[in-house]
């Protein structure tokens, strides 16, 4: 069965059919993105996009700002400032940031349409369902390709979440994903960018609109995304992976989120952990150098190695770890921005940090070697990529990142927490 196939399971989804600990990672999904998009609607992106959309009218929210847009573009908008600081989720089993680019379109539908919380978040589980069977289908090779996938995975997710709110039949849904086939795109060579975080924002647009054109008769072939020349024929190598597709059928992959509690591409997370608990035993005046040893698929996403802005050292191994070396900050947006980045004690300690790689680990291990003054080495290896146990745990450390991120964003913390309760409680979504 494909994730085509599985849509007559999905399309019937209430949120009764959800497992507990089910709802609450997605209710963690939702407070956790709308934290990260209220910081980010203060970068130069989302600002810029404002003063070129702001223009499309409609009854949509645009976080951060008092605009009132057209489903579409506040999708658009929501989504690129949600992913602008790369601090939101990411997923152990849907191979990307799966919430940046489904929440904001199944958002910006719900509140258009006048839905409740209960539609909205069961709507989002579906899309991050759809956007782990994606993953499944396209194999290990698309992202190595140079695709984005949060952008790629993204759109066919964004698209089953609003297919889901519209109540699409099996046939309309086929469609819906067929024209999302056309629309999945984003290449790595843009990270580091403005357009990184564009990505997200143009998935959620493209979900909305391939979802509504469906809905509306519009058409498209329904074998796009896995027949002869499809997406997943054009953009992997092609290989079938029904026995994958199958193997996870009853599985609920939004349970493999992973959070982020450092304001850095994901991939660099292991190896700041590890430089952290060496700092807490070991002199850095006394470092003469730092190996950090990673998949060598790294080095096409955070090998930036003379990091010099703020975007920059989001994705660079190196210089997270001269953050990390110096004792500062690495959870805290206002970290990575050019003043920090540039300044001459983080640049002094790079020099000292040296990558290698090693296939036998995976994207979200490391090994960090310290030698010290004496020759001495120190190791400490790392992976980020088992997801949590303990929610409640999880939960508290959330709570208080949302509130760094709204502080971050000078916003009223109070009353975007009741934003984001009345997003998770009430009978008709309000931003």
């Amino acid at each position: 069965m494909d994730f085509l196939a599985a849509w007559g399971k999905y399309k019937e989804l209430t949120i009764k059919d959800l497992p507990e600990e089910v709802v609450t990672v997605a209710s963690q999904c939702i407070q956790d993105w709308f934290g990260c998009a209220v910081a980010g609607s203060t970068e130069p992106l989302a600002q810029i996009l404002r003063d070129q959309f702001g223009y499309r009218s409609g009854a949509c929210t645009v976080i951060g700002s008092d605009l009132k847009l057209d489903a579409p573009t506040a999708a658009l908008l929501n989504g690129a400032s949600g992913h602008a600081l790369d601090f939101d989720d990411t997923g152990s089993r849907t191979g990307c940031h799966s919430t940046a680019p489904v929440l904001p379109a199944a958002l910006a539908v719900a509140e258009e349409m006048g839905l409740s919380s209960e539609a909205l978040l069961t709507a989002f589980v579906v899309g991050v369902e759809v956007v782990g069977r994606v993953h499944y289908a396209m194999g290990t090779d698309h992202y190595p390709r140079g695709w984005h996938t949060t952008a790629t995975y993204g759109a066919f997710g964004a698209t089953a979440a609003v297919a889901h709110l519209l109540g699409l039949d099996q046939e309309k849904y086929a469609i819906a994903m067929g024209l999302a086939a056309s629309h999945a795109s984003g290449v790595k060579a843009n990270f580091g960018t403005m357009t990184k975080p564009l990505h997200p924002g143009h998935a959620a647009e493209s979900g909305v609109n391939c979802a509504r054109l469906a809905a509306a008769g519009f058409t498209a072939n329904p074998a796009a995304v896995m027949g002869n020349q499809g997406y997943v024929q054009a953009a992997s190598n092609g290989a079938d992976r029904s026995a994958e597709l199958m193997a996870v059928t009853d599985e609920w992959l939004i349970l493999g989120t992973l959070f982020k509690f450092h304001a850095a591409c994901h991939l660099t997370h292991s190896a700041i952990e590890s430089v952290l608990k060496m700092r807490t035993r070991l002199n850095v005046d006394e470092l003469s150098s730092l190996t950090i040893t990673v998949n060598p698929g790294l080095l096409d996403i955070c090998g930036i190695e003379e990091p010099t802005t703020g975007l920059e050292g989001k994705f660079s191994l190196r210089g997270t770890a001269s953050l990390a070396l110096n004792g500062i900050d690495t959870s805290s947006p206002d970290t990575y921005v050019d003043e920090v980045i540039s300044s001459e004690v983080v640049q002094s300690l790079i020099p000292k940090v040296t990558v290698e790689t090693d296939k036998a680990l995976t994207q979200f291990q490391s090994k960090v070697v310290w030698v010290d003054a004496s020759q001495n080495a120190h190791e400490e290896f790392c992976d980020m990529s088992i997801p949590a146990t303990d929610l409640k745990a999880q939960g508290d450390k959330l709570k208080q990142k949302f509130s760094s991120l709204v502080n971050f964003g000078n916003a009223d913390h109070d009353a975007m927490s009741a934003k984001v309760r009345d997003i998770l409680t009430s009978q008709q979504v309000h931003l």
